[in-house]
């Protein structure tokens, strides 16, 4: 198991091919209605595929001879900086690295800010909450002590926290089936640990700040999670409850400035046509239907992901020596390491790079750079 820049474009263009096609197929009300509750095996294989941006044992490589070789000649090409000389491969690592340590520190900032927000807030006392989430918790089989503060900056209900998880309400005036509703939703995505999920996400956009498609992968995971907790919470309830339960939603989205945090999941913090899509699957429901399809399309997701991680492709960096000599001067030519594979100089004058040592360059000598050949001279 090895991490190479090919391995990582690799992973980087499945990756994004599989989450563009997955948010397509969210699109689609046909998609939602038959297999909406297994697009979360198609999620998973995505996460997983961008955790291992690695190439195995058994991975097949191709060769291209055209795009990757002239963009792998581009990373390798020289930059100064003063009296620095490094690649330009170089130069995108280290921007690369001081973004993700940038995002971890805003994150940081940002958590430190948020806890210290709450640390000011008083706990929510309306109607009998207490009991509510006791009752909520017998239902579940569960006995996890939930807090619940009374947060005013806050727009919309949301859950805080991992190992001790936090209820934030806003200053709206809830009856207490609504608060029923929303400590039932938000309960439920703690014990379905959704919170891991949602840290996950976190890390992986740290990890690849600069990718536009992990973002969108992110809001279509937070897409799911909603609709999700929504079908399983209002699996049994009639028609006049679900429209209870929309107006609740719909009495929770505030515009407005809201608190960030990595770890909190809000209620109805979604817009325009994911909310529009949440609200047909909490009516029709269809998104809980079960049936052989959910294994037919995670065993399909686990093919994917093995066919995904079995093929890599490599620059190729043969050349064509000229024909003019069948055996190199080993006294005037020889072969440079390089990450390319081997540059070859013949008669001192640089030819090309070749991958593996073949004939007619096995008797040739191999440094590790050209200050060796002047020093042993």
């Amino acid at each position: 198991m090895a991490l190479t820049p090919t391995s990582l474009l690799t992973c980087l263009i499945s990756s994004a091919l599989f989450t563009v096609l997955t948010w397509m197929l969210l699109k689609v009300d046909v998609t939602l209605k038959t297999v909406g509750r297994y697009i979360c095996f198609f999620l998973a294989i995505i996460v997983v595929r961008m955790l291992l941006p690695v190439e195995f044992g058994f991975t097949i490589t191709l060769s291209s001879r055209h795009i990757l070789t002239e963009l792998k000649e581009l990373l390798l090409s020289g930059v100064s900086f003063g009296t620095y000389d490094i690649t330009a491969g170089e130069v995108l690592r280290f921007i690369w690295i001081a973004g993700a340590v940038g995002a971890v520190l805003i994150r940081i900032v940002q958590h430190r800010c948020f806890v210290r927000m709450l640390e000011r807030c008083t706990g929510y006392f309306r109607h009998d909450i207490r009991t509510i989430i006791d009752r909520i918790n017998k239902d579940y089989g569960k006995d996890k002590h939930f807090q619940v503060l009374l947060v005013p900056q806050m727009r919309t209900p949301a859950i805080y926290g991992l190992a001790q998880p936090k209820i934030l309400m806003p200053h709206n005036d809830y009856t207490e089936k609504e608060l029923n509703f929303i400590l039932g939703h938000e309960m439920m995505h703690y014990y379905h640990r959704d919170m891991l999920v949602k840290m996950l996400c976190e890390i992986l956009c740290i990890v690849y700040w600069w990718n536009p498609i992990v973002h969108l992968l992110r809001k279509i995971i937070a897409r799911v999670i909603e609709i999700n907790v929504d079908c399983r919470l209002t699996a049994g309830f009639s028609n006049e409850e679900k429209i209870e339960y929309l107006e609740c939603i719909v009495k929770s989205m505030k515009e407005g400035a809201q608190p960030k945090s990595a770890m909190m999941i809000m209620f109805a913090s979604q817009r325009g046509s994911a909310m529009k899509q949440r609200f047909q699957c909490i009516w029709d429901n269809h998104w809980l239907d079960k049936g052989r399809k959910g294994f037919f399309i995670a065993l399909a997701s686990c093919l994917l992901l093995l066919v995904s991680v079995s093929f890599i492709v490599e620059a190729d960096y043969d050349i064509d020596i000229p024909g003019t000599f069948e055996y190199p001067d080993s006294e005037t030519s020889y072969l440079i390491e390089s990450d390319r594979g081997y540059e070859v100089y013949i008669e001192e004058e640089w030819i090309g790079w070749v991958k593996e040592i073949t004939e007619p360059f096995t008797e040739l000598e191999i440094y590790k750079d050209k200050e060796n050949i002047t020093n042993e001279e």
